[in-house]
């Protein structure tokens, strides 16, 4: 065997190339992969409120009608995702799932609770939280696997912040997140700005998030009023 084809596809040359949020997404699913996890999300760690939340996610193959589930089962799993923010995520955090007793057969289950929870502490130079939830129905790792998992998920984060958060703090939309302001402004849905543009609803939802955030904006219809009044759309 090769080196080169001994090195995860999530750590290799794609590593080094990844410039948008798509390479990022397709970093973490294959890092999720490999690791035997089913399910990830890059969040961002809030300060004031719960500090893991749908609205904070940035990246996740979660789709958006089920990451309420995700996030209960999370905190199932992890009842420390509960507490403040200023005591949260110091180290990285593993745990599983369990089913309730007496669970009421005739309810649909949700397909996170029985799984097994890992979530890796990140933080940027200017000292901003974040954290990558991993989720899977496996066994959850053990210390020397979360050592070499922490390492892969600092080195993509790393990136991450370089090519993407980095320019984000500087409030300006890329060219990118102006299109898709526009086609929001225009009345179009994420799936059909994705045919329109050619990317995969989840890179559009995320140039969305990172739209609404730059504009400090609380959702996407105030994201459309806040750049009609500045003239970012006609």
């Amino acid at each position: 065997m090769s080196s080169a084809a001994a090195i995860p596809f999530h750590t290799g040359p794609e590593l080094a190339r990844a410039i948008n949020r798509t390479d990022f997404f397709r970093l973490l699913k294959a890092e999720a992969h490999h690791y035997q996890f089913e399910t990830f999300a890059l969040a961002r760690v809030s300060e004031v409120s719960p500090p893991f939340s749908a609205r904070e996610m940035v990246i996740t193959n979660v789709p958006e009608r089920r990451s309420g589930l995700f996030i209960y089962a999370l905190s199932q799993a992890l009842g420390r995702v509960k507490t403040n923010a200023a005591q949260f995520l110091a180290t990285p955090l593993t745990g599983k799932g369990s089913l309730p007793e007496n669970y009421p057969a005739d309810l649909v289950l949700n397909e996170f609770d029985t799984n097994s929870f890992l979530l890796i502490p990140l933080f940027t130079p200017e000292g901003r939280r974040y954290c990558v939830a991993f989720s899977g129905a496996r066994q959850p790792p053990e210390e020397a696997e979360i050592a070499e998992i922490l390492l892969d998920t600092m080195r993509i984060f790393g990136k991450f912040y370089e090519e993407i958060l980095a320019q984000e703090m500087s409030g300006r939309l890329t060219q990118r997140e102006n299109e898709v302001v526009k086609w929001t402004s225009e009345g179009k849905t994420s799936a059909e700005i994705a045919i329109i543009l050619g990317l995969s609803e989840h890179t559009v939802n995320s140039h969305i998030a990172a739209s609404v955030r730059k504009l400090d904006a609380v959702n996407r219809v105030h994201m459309v009023a806040i750049a009609l009044r500045m003239g970012l759309v006609s």
